[in-house]
């Protein structure tokens, strides 16, 4: 047995996506798991030039996690992961880590919380619009409901 098995590493920082997907974050590598336990990503960090993250195709707020790799290759490591925060939240332990790695979009902390915020306000629209078409529609039934008390 090696030095390394008999030492189980701890992740840094984790993000859930999915059913049963995970980003880890270890100082020296990024392991990407999918919902089959075979199905397992395991990069080092120094073999890493780019991160991209791209909105999804059908769905804007399922994002993709692209990884532009030393030897001239790019990889898929998250397709519709939907934990905007957390992943936010690994992006400067990432930074820490890896100084030199770059970011596609450079600002991808601040696009995250901008997506974030956009989505709450959405979300927040939604919900008032509703409960004001509900409020709208009972004043309605209100007025119907004293006019016909008093034809």
């Amino acid at each position: 047995m090696s030095e390394e098995q008999s030492v189980r590493k701890f992740p840094v920082s984790v993000v859930r996506f999915g059913i049963g997907k995970e980003l880890r974050l270890y100082p020296d590598e990024l392991v990407i798991t999918g919902a089959e336990e075979d199905q397992e990503i395991r990069l080092r960090l120094e073999s890493i030039q780019r991160l991209i993250l791209m909105p999804g195709d059908p769905n804007p707020s399922r994002l993709i996690l692209m990884a532009d790799l030393d030897d001239d290759t790019t990889v898929i490591l998250a397709e519709g992961m939907s934990n905007a925060r957390d992943f936010g939240a690994m992006l400067p332990r990432i930074r820490e880590f890896c100084p030199d790695m770059q970011f596609d979009p450079p600002d991808m902390e601040e696009q995250l919380r901008q997506a974030l915020n956009n989505k709450r306000a959405w979300t927040l629209t939604c919900y008032g619009t509703f409960i004001l078409v509900c409020i709208l529609l009972y004043v309605v039934y209100l007025v119907v409901a004293y006019i016909g008390a008093h034809h």
